[in-house]
Protein backbone atom coordinates (compact mmCIF):
# COMPACT_ATOMS: atom_id res chain seq x y z
CA UNK A 1 0.00 0.00 0.00
CA UNK A 2 1.17 3.59 -1.30
CA UNK A 3 2.47 5.95 2.09
CA UNK A 4 1.23 9.40 1.84
CA UNK A 5 3.58 12.53 3.33
CA UNK A 6 2.10 15.92 3.58
CA UNK A 7 5.45 18.24 3.74
CA UNK A 8 6.16 22.00 4.55
CA UNK A 9 9.30 23.61 2.89
CA UNK A 10 10.98 26.37 3.55
CA UNK A 11 12.72 28.16 0.83
CA UNK A 12 15.29 30.31 3.02
CA UNK A 13 17.96 32.81 0.35
CA UNK A 14 20.62 34.41 0.98
CA UNK A 15 21.75 36.37 -2.23
CA UNK A 16 22.06 33.80 -4.88
CA UNK A 17 22.13 30.76 -2.04
CA UNK A 18 19.50 28.47 -0.81
CA UNK A 19 19.48 26.33 2.53
CA UNK A 20 19.29 22.75 1.69
CA UNK A 21 19.82 19.78 4.20
CA UNK A 22 21.40 16.46 4.40
CA UNK A 23 20.46 13.44 6.27
CA UNK A 24 22.80 10.88 7.21
CA UNK A 25 23.43 8.39 4.58
CA UNK A 26 21.62 10.21 1.64
CA UNK A 27 23.31 11.25 -1.73
CA UNK A 28 20.17 13.86 -2.21
CA UNK A 29 19.30 17.50 -0.12
CA UNK A 30 15.98 18.57 0.45
CA UNK A 31 15.04 21.33 1.54
CA UNK A 32 14.27 22.07 5.42
CA UNK A 33 10.96 21.33 6.60
CA UNK A 34 9.13 18.48 7.61
CA UNK A 35 5.95 16.01 7.98
CA UNK A 36 2.09 18.23 8.72
CA UNK A 37 1.28 16.93 12.31
CA UNK A 38 -2.38 15.70 12.92
CA UNK A 39 -4.15 19.04 13.52
CA UNK A 40 -1.47 21.01 12.67
CA UNK A 41 -1.28 23.85 9.39
CA UNK A 42 1.43 23.95 6.83
CA UNK A 43 2.72 27.56 8.12
CA UNK A 44 3.20 25.96 12.03
CA UNK A 45 4.67 23.04 10.90
CA UNK A 46 7.08 24.91 8.95
CA UNK A 47 7.95 26.93 12.14
CA UNK A 48 7.80 24.21 14.48
CA UNK A 49 10.34 22.25 12.07
CA UNK A 50 13.02 25.10 12.05
CA UNK A 51 13.10 25.43 15.55
CA UNK A 52 13.61 21.40 15.93
CA UNK A 53 16.32 21.54 13.35
CA UNK A 54 17.84 24.80 13.54
CA UNK A 55 17.08 26.16 16.77
CA UNK A 56 15.68 29.48 15.18
CA UNK A 57 12.90 31.47 15.12
CA UNK A 58 10.92 32.17 11.48
CA UNK A 59 8.53 34.06 9.53
CA UNK A 60 6.65 32.17 7.25
CA UNK A 61 6.16 34.23 3.97
CA UNK A 62 4.11 33.61 0.81
CA UNK A 63 3.47 30.50 -0.31
CA UNK A 64 5.42 29.33 -3.60
CA UNK A 65 4.28 26.37 -5.04
CA UNK A 66 4.02 22.88 -4.75
CA UNK A 67 5.85 19.56 -6.23
CA UNK A 68 4.73 16.18 -5.91
CA UNK A 69 7.05 13.52 -5.71
CA UNK A 70 6.76 9.41 -6.16
CA UNK A 71 8.94 7.17 -5.31
CA UNK A 72 9.59 3.60 -3.49
CA UNK A 73 11.58 3.20 -0.19
CA UNK A 74 11.91 -0.70 0.64
CA UNK A 75 9.44 -1.54 -2.05
CA UNK A 76 6.85 0.75 -1.04
CA UNK A 77 5.39 3.09 -2.86
CA UNK A 78 5.47 6.37 -1.69
CA UNK A 79 3.96 9.66 -2.41
CA UNK A 80 3.95 13.16 -1.47
CA UNK A 81 3.33 16.75 -1.66
CA UNK A 82 5.77 19.45 -0.69
CA UNK A 83 4.03 22.93 -0.20
CA UNK A 84 6.72 25.55 -0.18
CA UNK A 85 6.87 28.79 1.34
CA UNK A 86 9.89 31.67 1.34
CA UNK A 87 10.89 31.78 4.71
CA UNK A 88 12.60 34.77 6.54
CA UNK A 89 15.16 33.35 9.32
CA UNK A 90 16.83 36.77 10.59
CA UNK A 91 19.00 34.63 12.99
CA UNK A 92 20.60 32.92 9.89
CA UNK A 93 23.79 34.55 8.60
CA UNK A 94 25.20 33.32 5.32
CA UNK A 95 28.92 33.37 6.26
CA UNK A 96 28.44 29.67 7.47
CA UNK A 97 26.57 26.15 6.85
CA UNK A 98 23.89 27.08 10.18
CA UNK A 99 24.56 24.01 12.59
CA UNK A 100 22.08 21.38 12.86
CA UNK A 101 20.37 20.76 15.78
CA UNK A 102 19.44 17.46 14.95
CA UNK A 103 22.07 14.83 14.90
CA UNK A 104 21.26 13.33 11.38
CA UNK A 105 20.84 16.29 9.12
CA UNK A 106 23.82 19.01 8.11
CA UNK A 107 22.60 22.09 6.53
CA UNK A 108 24.30 23.53 3.14
CA UNK A 109 24.37 26.84 1.55
CA UNK A 110 24.18 26.07 -2.44
CA UNK A 111 23.76 27.91 -5.11
CA UNK A 112 20.72 28.72 -6.95
CA UNK A 113 22.26 27.14 -9.82
CA UNK A 114 24.02 24.15 -9.28
CA UNK A 115 21.38 22.69 -7.13
CA UNK A 116 21.63 19.78 -9.42
CA UNK A 117 24.96 19.42 -8.52
CA UNK A 118 23.58 19.32 -4.48
CA UNK A 119 20.98 16.81 -5.97
CA UNK A 120 18.22 18.45 -4.13
CA UNK A 121 14.69 16.29 -4.52
CA UNK A 122 12.22 16.52 -5.91
CA UNK A 123 14.03 17.24 -8.82
CA UNK A 124 11.60 20.24 -10.22
CA UNK A 125 12.52 22.48 -7.30
CA UNK A 126 15.92 22.78 -9.11
CA UNK A 127 14.47 24.53 -12.06
CA UNK A 128 11.83 25.78 -10.08
CA UNK A 129 14.42 27.79 -7.43
CA UNK A 130 16.55 28.68 -9.94
CA UNK A 131 14.07 30.57 -12.24
CA UNK A 132 13.37 34.33 -11.74
CA UNK A 133 10.59 34.02 -8.62
CA UNK A 134 6.93 34.44 -9.86
CA UNK A 135 4.12 36.03 -8.16
CA UNK A 136 1.86 33.06 -8.91
CA UNK A 137 2.50 29.85 -7.23
CA UNK A 138 4.08 27.24 -9.28
CA UNK A 139 3.04 23.52 -9.63
CA UNK A 140 5.43 20.62 -10.53
CA UNK A 141 5.31 16.81 -10.40
CA UNK A 142 7.43 13.86 -10.64
CA UNK A 143 4.44 11.69 -12.05
CA UNK A 144 3.41 13.78 -15.14
CA UNK A 145 5.85 11.27 -17.95
CA UNK A 146 5.50 13.64 -20.39
CA UNK A 147 7.16 16.49 -17.91
CA UNK A 148 11.13 15.92 -18.31
CA UNK A 149 12.13 15.13 -14.72
CA UNK A 150 15.92 16.22 -14.38
CA UNK A 151 18.10 14.37 -12.21
CA UNK A 152 15.30 12.09 -10.71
Amino acid sequence: MEVTHLLARAVIRREDRVLLVRADGHAHTFLPGGHVEEGEGLTGCLRRELREELGVESRVGRYLGAVEHQWTREGTPQYEVNHCFAVDVPALGSSADPPAQEAYLSFEWAPVDALGDARLQPAPLRRLLAAPEEATPWWASTLDSSVPVEGA
